[in-house]
């Protein structure tokens, strides 16, 4: 299963599982990153392929357009 491309240009919210901080990048970030550090806690984070699925799937409510009347 592919990572949406629709969700590349929003912004996606990950929480640190060490201190749950919210951090916030676009969805293009997430994508291609693998690596990356806390700013709060610098917990050294990896974002594998399926916590990224996890991630973009959790967003998906970002992209679903309201019905036309």
């Amino acid at each position: 299963m592919p990572i949406p491309v629709d969700l590349n240009d929003q912004y996606l919210t990950f929480e640190c599982p060490r201190c749950t901080h919210p951090i916030t990048r676009k969805g293009s970030w997430f994508k291609t990153i693998a690596t990356f550090s806390c700013p709060i806690c610098h917990a050294a984070l990896r974002l594998g392929y399926p916590e990224k699925l996890r991630l973009f799937a959790s967003h998906k409510h970002l992209t679903v357009k309201p019905p036309d009347q």
